[in-house]
């Protein structure tokens, strides 16, 4: 299995999330390879240019094109998620990818959105579930922890 890992990567913590998962994905048997948009970051063009926004999107894109499932990381807590994180998920759907979420955080803290929780196929909370987790089966796992906020009249 080739999994996309879709992760923000703006802070220390999360950069040690990511790595926790790159990881546990790299220990996992049933993983072939890896794409970690972390480890991809075009060092040669300048940051923010045109030409290396061009050259990180089209190789995101490209790489989710690629990829049998997407293992992506929910990690903010209130009620947001990465924007970018949510686009590899979305787009990867759209794709008929499998979908992971990744949330190390506790959901009534970070919960998840509906649009995420209905989408994902498979839910784990831990490096160690990721790393048995059996991708060539794609056992489901379904999101429990549901959170609803009043809805404004």
């Amino acid at each position: 299995m080739k999994i996309y890992l879709g992760s923000p990567f703006f802070d220390q913590e999360q950069v040690e999330r990511v790595k926790r998962v790159e990881e546990a994905l790299a220990e996992n048997p049933t993983v072939t390879e890896v794409f970690s948009p972390r480890t991809q970051q075009v060092e040669h063009l300048k940051h923010g240019s045109d030409e290396w926004r061009e050259a990180v999107y089209n190789n995101d894109i490209k790489h989710v094109e690629w990829c049998d499932a997407i293992v992506a990381v929910h990690d903010y807590e209130e009620k947001f998620v990465d924007a970018g994180t949510a686009f590899e998920i979305g787009y990867a759907k759209a794709k008929e990818k499998f979908v992971v979420l990744y949330q190390e955080k506790d959901p009534e803290k970070a919960p998840v959105n509906l649009m995420l929780s209905d989408s994902l196929d498979a839910y784990l909370q831990s490096a160690d579930a990721l790393r048995k987790y059996d991708f060539n089966k794609k056992e489901a796992i379904r999101f429990e922890h549901y959170y609803f906020d009043e809805v404004a009249e």
